[in-house]
């Protein structure tokens, strides 16, 4: 496999977490768990909760799925010449080998264990988990942190648009605290966070040909593909010229149906458990991310087919 190749300065790469665990969950460690709490104490209960929970195991073995098969990979591909961390609702900002228990906890709106039920307590709930002095952490709490720690560093954030948004004021902070505008990017969809928009290199479909995988995978799989490619020159216009000129030579890709085609029950069905053997969700989320995926599905027939995928499950 070939790998990135070894930086002048310091290389931070960070990924979105994942839903689905390689572990069970204990009781208590989803903050779906937390709806009858206050608002005001709901963090410091989570907190107090995560502390005192065991077994703990290293958070690149937690998580599953192939978004983190992805993941994986990258980390191989990078080893030696970047640091991974890891975007998590649940902990907030940390690295690739730090001890975790097994929780659920998302950015995804709509879902049971989301941080927050607005955009603004989306981002309430990541400012929190910054200033959060987690006992087993030692290092940066925040993309800030980072920036600030070595205003010489490289970061590359590779986020989905629900983790962008929820960490949108954060990941300004530290493009301003990074001593040039090149050494600060954002791999992940155009368009969908005004306010990060000028450091977003554009994640999208077409590159999905190219890449391989799912949609689900597509931004890690961007990122490795890219990174390999830039080699030591980790720049955000280089990645970005690059992830255009990739997209726009990139072969049609074969699985992928003209946009709003409509989908069959059982296409639909397929859709929704292999979605949900990922990690846990709700026909909105899911019909959403469909839709994303230039498919398309009528809402009371997704909302029903739904129901039986789930019913099937017990």
């Amino acid at each position: 496999m070939s790998s990135v190749a070894p930086a002048t300065s310091p290389v931070h790469i960070i990924v979105t977490c994942a839903n689905r665990k390689r572990a069970p969950i204990p009781e208590g460690l989803r903050l779906g768990d937390l709806r009858d709490h206050a608002e005001a104490k709901r963090f410091s209960v989570w907190a107090e909760r995560l502390v005192a929970a065991t077994p703990r195991m290293p958070a690149i073995d937690l998580y599953g799925g192939e978004h983190w098969q992805a993941v994986r990979a990258l980390q191989q591909a990078v080893d030696g010449t970047a640091r991974l961390w890891v975007c998590s609702a649940g902990y907030g900002l940390v690295p690739i080998d730090a001890q975790l228990v097994p929780y659920a906890a998302t950015f995804a709106p709509g879902m049971d264990d989301s941080a927050g039920s607005s955009p603004a307590a989306m981002r309430e709930w990541w400012r929190q988990l910054t200033r959060w002095e987690w006992p087993a952490a030692d290092t940066s709490r925040s993309f800030a942190d980072l920036a600030r720690q070595d205003p010489r560093s490289t970061i590359v954030a590779v986020l989905s648009e629900s983790y962008m948004r929820a960490c949108s004021d954060d990941l300004r902070d530290a493009a301003a605290g990074l001593a040039d505008r090149e050494q600060f990017a954002i791999l992940g969809p155009p368009k969908r966070c005004a306010e990060l928009d000028e450091f977003v290199v554009p994640v999208t479909a077409a590159l999905r040909s190219v890449v391989g995988g799912s949609m689900q995978a597509l931004n890690v799989r961007t990122a490795m593909h890219l990174l390999t490619a830039v080699g030591s020159n980790v720049g955000f216009s280089t990645l970005r010229k690059l992830a255009r000129e990739t997209a726009e030579a990139a072969p049609p890709d074969p699985g992928r149906r003209p946009t709003g085609q409509k989908l069959g029950d059982q296409e639909v069905r397929d859709y929704i458990r292999q979605a949900l053997s990922d990690g846990p969700g709700t026909a909105t989320s899911l019909l959403r991310r469909l839709r994303a995926a230039g498919q398309s599905c009528e809402q009371a027939r997704f909302h029903g087919l739904f129901a039986e995928v789930r019913a099937e499950a017990g």
